[in-house]
């Protein structure tokens, strides 16, 4: 529904300072304006046996952390150009997008979440060095600590997990049972990694890994037993996996358009959350023949062009799934030190209604560029049906 800018923010603000506030979230930018810091989040603390707000402010490279009183005025803050605003509090989460027309489009759902006073950053791991997951993949000796030579791996799949927990929160309250299928699965490390973490928080974690090569199906298998899970693995291209219900879908480093068939996939089962972080990808680079100006200043340097069309091919990814009403940012899931391919899609289900502006701009980048995306044509239908989209 739409309301009045200020009656928008009152109500933002009201629930910040609720007795049940849990956090709120400012990102993305209005038309013609610009935001000092890229995303804004905020929560209560409790320092000194006193609750304070906490404001924590990135640009993208480091964050600046502020504690505040309890009568501090956050009417400047949400009106200084954040285009996405969201506060939570313990029953419900109450969501407003701005327009180009500079109209708040406002959603409210109910959600059930814990209200967390804790000062200090949480430093345990999702998954400590010593649970048995670690063992029967050979990545701890038997001391229960990480080899070195698997510490990086063992750092992606915590940090995957910590993010998956955040798109996770809220998510799945009136459910029991979980459903998540990984799409090129390799050697299961996430699998069993994100069936061990939520194995105590549902009743039951139905598990599927899908990868082409029968010898990953065969070790999965050998692992599964180890630990004596339930878990299925079945050696199928992506594209070819069966449907099922799933509740996330996650893909690691799928190669090229392995990755927008995971993405495809996961949308046309009616995937509540998506977790993508792609790999080398070259579908884009063969399209592009001649760069729109002032482009060209750019893509003359074939490096360049190169990162540049990787950037364009997930922020398309990104937006293709913005148009089907999914909430999505893109962050970097881990270090460059750990890994080169260090992007990660992040999505989640809310149905928003499609933004005249988001259409157009993604229909101009197809024009200017004169490409078709191939995760457009494998969700032609679903995206004509979502936002009208046919320009591909």
């Amino acid at each position: 529904m739409k309301v009045e800018l200020p009656s928008a923010f009152a109500q933002l603000e009201s629930r910040i300072k609720s007795q049940s506030f849990v956090r709120a979230v400012l990102s993305g930018r209005r038309r013609n304006m610009q935001t000092e810091f890229e995303r804004v989040d905020i929560k209560p603390v409790l320092i000194k046996d006193e609750i304070k707000w906490q404001i924590v402010s990135s640009d993208g490279k480091k964050d600046i952390t502020k504690n505040v009183e309890l009568d501090f005025d956050f009417t400047p803050l949400l009106s200084s150009g954040f285009a996405n605003l969201q506060a939570d509090t313990t029953t419900e989460s109450y969501s407003v997008q701005i327009s180009k027309k500079d109209e708040a489009i406002v959603s409210v759902g109910k959600v059930k979440l814990s209200r967390d006073l804790t000062h200090d950053r949480q430093k345990d791991r999702m998954l400590a060095e010593s649970n048995q997951i670690f063992k029967a993949l050979d990545m701890s000796d038997m001391l229960g600590r990480i080899k070195p030579s698997k510490m990086d791996k063992y750092k992606q799949v915590d940090e995957f997990l910590r993010l998956l927990n955040q798109a996770v929160d809220g998510q799945f309250t009136n459910q029991d049972q979980l459903s998540v299928v990984d799409l090129g699965c390799g050697h299961a490390y996430l699998t069993f990694g994100v069936g061990e973490y939520f194995k105590d928080k549902f009743k039951k974690v139905a598990i599927l890994g899908v990868d082409e090569r029968v010898e990953s199906k065969d070790h999965n298998e050998r692992v599964a037993s180890k630990l004596n899970i339930d878990a299925k693995f079945i050696a199928a291209k992506i594209a070819d996996t069966p449907n099922q219900r799933v509740d996330i879908a996650i893909a690691l480093h799928a190669c090229d358009t392995a990755t927008d068939d995971a993405i495809s996939w996961a949308v046309k089962n009616g995937a509540k959350i998506i977790m993508a972080a792609p790999c080398c990808m070259h579908e884009l680079q063969t399209q592009i023949k001649e760069s729109p100006e002032p482009w060209g200043l750019l893509t003359k340097y074939g490096l360049v062009k190169e990162r540049l069309v990787d950037l364009m091919t997930d922020s398309l990814r990104a937006q293709i799934l913005k148009l089907l009403g999914y909430r999505v940012d893109i962050v970097e899931f881990i270090g460059g030190e750990h890994t080169a391919r260090n992007i990660l899609i992040r999505a989640v289900k809310i149905g928003a209604p499609v933004l005249d502006i988001d259409k157009k701009r993604y229909e101009q980048m197809l024009t200017d560029w004169q490409i078709k995306p191939y995760l457009a044509q494998v969700l032609k239908d679903e995206l004509k049906a979502a936002a009208g989209v046919s320009s591909i």
